[in-house]
């Protein structure tokens, strides 16, 4: 009996390996997604985001309210003159401000992690650094740091098919801000193809 325990352990433990590495995948995928908004890093988002459908996502879940305050940022990306003269006729296209935000080197600001000053694009000054989950260790920094506290941010993440999660992450540096985030593997890449913002 102990024998054949142990030969089903030996069988077992390959595909338990295998099938947390599965569940891990697009949860690394999306902490490097983070990172890349955070750094500004244009080429790791071009790779993990499908642009058009993240901004089609953001424009159905985004209150008018909001749009609007988006649109009287001074700090937003200039729009044109076609653009303002829309705007202008019908508020309709007040999502015209996803458009112009929803990009690899705008969404960073969009959402805080990064500052214009100047006409460039700096990171955002006084984000405090919240203590990470293995501060104060040998491993403090590590990329295991970082995936345990990005897991610790984690409210949600349900696999909706094989090939799809949806994943609900708090903001680390902004209270009450939540974002839901679908995540598709794509070929051998988990990419971003919607997202919503509550909380912004």
């Amino acid at each position: 009996m102990r024998t054949f325990v142990l030969r089903t352990l030996a069988l077992l433990a390959p595909l338990l390996l295998a099938a947390g590495a599965y569940v891990a995948w697009p949860l690394a995928s999306a902490l490097a997604i983070r990172e890349a908004m955070r750094d500004g890093n244009v080429e790791v988002l071009n790779a993990r985001v499908e642009w058009d459908s993240v901004r089609a996502s953001l424009k159905t879940s985004l209150t008018p309210e909001t749009l609007a305050k988006l649109a009287e940022d001074p700090e937003a990306p200039k729009r044109s003159l076609w653009q303002s003269m829309k705007a202008a006729v019908a508020p309709r296209f007040a999502d015209t401000v996803i458009d112009r935000y929803v990009t690899p080197e705008n969404l960073p600001v969009f959402l805080g992690y990064r500052e214009t000053y100047k006409g460039t694009i700096r990171p955002a000054l006084g984000l405090k650094e919240p203590p990470t989950v293995l501060a104060g260790t040998i491993l403090a920094g590590t990329s295991l740091d970082k995936g345990l506290s990005f897991w610790k941010r984690v409210r949600r993440a349900v696999f909706t098919s094989p090939r799809r999660v949806l994943l609900e992450v708090e903001d680390q540096y902004y209270a009450g801000r939540r974002y839901t985030g679908t995540m598709e593997l794509r070929g051998l890449t988990w990419k971003l193809t919607g997202l919503s913002i509550a909380g912004l």
